[in-house]
């Protein structure tokens, strides 16, 4: 009987069903490749970049992102930072080009760098310089004494509309390094700021309030033009006028000096209590400089009337004045024909910031003339959140009006011992849901503007809304350049030929009372600068040199000789 097989026997594979090895390869190249391309498909839809460092240096805040993702066109970027620059200019590039490509990842977004200089590009530096680019000199001394000028900015451009911003913040008082390394941290609040306002198709309305015997135009003329590049810039008079219209996202009281009616404060309680953002530069004593020519003065109060509104929503303006030693100087006559520069402590340069908030985070000093003091102390019935933005030294002295104040007074050096004033609030910013000065309290005027405007919706607690104090009217004020009829910026002190933040600040806190999106908020990022330890590289630079020169080298050596009698040893015969 024939033994059959339990299984059917398979053919051995012959030389023509075997595939050679050059098919095999071209078959595991092709697996490759179209392993390569799925990943890249992968990764291009699902697209994720992870960021390691510890502060978080490229991811975007949610605003942003929310902000770049409703984008429905192209946004064009020309990066004026190309060229042989210097290494922290070359660090802050980079950084604007990484920011760039993080941006990218919500938005189509185009960008390029260019050296303005490279050519002599004379009409194109004319309209970096006409659209608000500020020039930053470059001194080199290597090959003896140059200069030359870079433009460390950007213009954005977004359906045919432009605007200019600079990523260079310059700061009087900081390092080169501090200031680039701020600078990179405020990159994404610069950009997207810029991006935001671009394309808006209704920019937001802004009014500078009037019928109080507020500052004159030509003293806010400078804050003016800057705040007009992003808003509609209007003025409102408050006695020719019902209510404050809600389409005002945001009013500017600059240095009332008249007493506010009831009528009138009315006015204002129901523009915050429907959502209104009011920026409050109020002071409650009157000191003008020009006075003390006659040797002296009486410094008095205005009687604003604004106490009790302003006690309603959470601080106190006290009737007094404040004296830092940290101040400027101002000319007084030493002889009939000689004028000397001497510190004046009722100018204080206030440069002890609240690094926490968005307006007042990196400034440089801000300058305040004949200031006064916030009492942060009155207790609230709603929950309002009080920050104090501003505030003095330790060293200060407060005086009570009415005040005597003399020209010899400069004369003096200061006693430390009369500075012991501690620090004292000057800026404070309030957020909440504020309650109405006028909830059980209506006359027959503020009844009859009720009964006139129907479309008035009274209310006795404010819908969530913020507001800033600033104890000094002059804070927003530009001098004058009476000779040549022109004004001078706001914060350049024409006696010091210095430029400080009173702009910078204002523009903050502009920014963050109409910010709806809440781009402001990456303003607080912050890049800490790890710099190495230079006495720890002196010591150690021999050492360090070895490891990174020589010990690789010899590493290479010995694994060449080991290699080497390794593969004598397993062929040796």
């Amino acid at each position: 009987m024939e033994n059959k097989p339990l299984l059917p026997q398979t053919p051995l594979a012959t030389p023509s069903t075997r595939r050679s090895p050059r098919a095999q390869a071209l078959l595991q190249t092709a697996l490759v490749l179209a392993i390569i391309f799925a990943l890249n498909l992968l990764a291009t839809r699902f697209y994720h970049r992870f960021d390691l460092t510890k502060e978080k240096r490229f991811t975007l805040t949610s605003a942003t992102q929310k902000m770049l993702s409703n984008l429905d066109d192209v946004v064009y970027v020309r990066v004026f930072l190309e060229g042989d620059l210097p290494p922290g200019f070359r660090r802050l590039r980079n950084a604007t080009q990484d920011m760039l490509d993080e941006f990218r990842s919500y938005a189509p977004i185009e960008y390029e760098f260019i050296d303005p200089t490279a050519d002599n590009d004379t009409a194109l530096i004319t309209d970096i310089l006409k659209a608000g680019l500020k020039p930053t000199p470059l001194i080199q001394q290597k090959q003896g004494y140059s200069e030359q000028y870079i433009y460390p900015g950007a213009l954005v451009t977004y359906k045919g509309r432009t605007l200019a911003t600079d990523l260079l913040q310059q700061q009087l008082n900081r390092g080169p390094q501090e200031t680039l390394n701020n600078s990179i941290g405020l990159l994404e609040f610069n950009l997207a700021n810029a991006i935001n306002k671009i394309q808006q198709n209704d920019r937001p309305k802004i009014a500078f309030l009037r019928g109080q015997g507020e500052l004159p135009n030509q003293y806010v003329q400078d804050i003016g033009n800057d705040i007009s590049r992003f808003y509609v810039l209007d003025t409102f008079d408050l006695n020719k006028n019902d209510f404050i219209p809600k389409t005002y996202q945001a009013i500017i009281i600059a240095k009332p000096t008249q007493p506010f009616s009831e009528l009138n404060k009315f006015k204002l309680d129901q523009y915050v209590m429907n959502g209104g953002r009011i920026l409050w530069l109020v002071e409650n004593v009157q000191a003008n400089i020009d006075s003390l020519q006659r040797g002296s003065l009486v410094a008095t109060n205005y009687e604003l009337n604004l106490e009790d509104l302003l006690f309603k929503y959470g601080v106190k303006l006290n009737f007094d004045l404040v004296e830092d030693v940290q101040s400027v100087t101002v000319p007084f006559m030493a002889d009939a024909t000689k004028m000397v520069q001497l510190p004046w402590p009722y100018y204080p340069l206030v440069s002890n910031h609240n690094n926490e908030h968005v307006v007042s985070k990196n400034l440089d000093a801000v300058l305040l003339r004949f200031a006064g003091t916030i009492d942060t102390t009155t207790k609230l019935k709603n929950p309002i959140k009080r920050t104090p933005l501003l505030k003095t030294t330790p060293y200060t002295r407060i005086k009570t009006a009415p005040i005597e104040i003399n020209a010899e007074e400069s004369r003096q050096k200061p006693n430390p011992a009369d500075f012991n004033g501690g620090e004292q609030t000057v800026a404070m910013a309030l957020e909440g849901s504020f309650p109405s000065l006028f909830k059980n309290r209506l006359d027959a005027s503020t009844q009859q503007i009720i009964d006139n405007n129907p479309n008035l919706t009274r209310r006795e607690e404010s819908l969530p809304t913020k507001m800033i104090i600033v104890a000094d009217g002059d804070v927003i004020a530009n001098d004058l350049d009476r000779r040549n009829n022109r004004n001078l910026p706001l914060g350049f002190y024409r006696y010091t030929n210095q430029t400080f933040a009173n702009k910078e600040f204002l523009i903050n806190a502009v920014e963050w009372l109409t910010d709806d999106y809440g781009i402001v908020e990456a303003r607080n990022k912050e890049i800490k600068l790890r710099l190495l330890d230079t006495q720890r590289i002196e010591g150690e630079r021999t050492f360090w040199q070895f490891v990174n020169l020589v010990l690789p080298v010899l590493l290479v050596l010995v694994f060449g000789v080991a290699y080497y009698f390794w593969r004598r040893k397993k062929y040796a015969l």
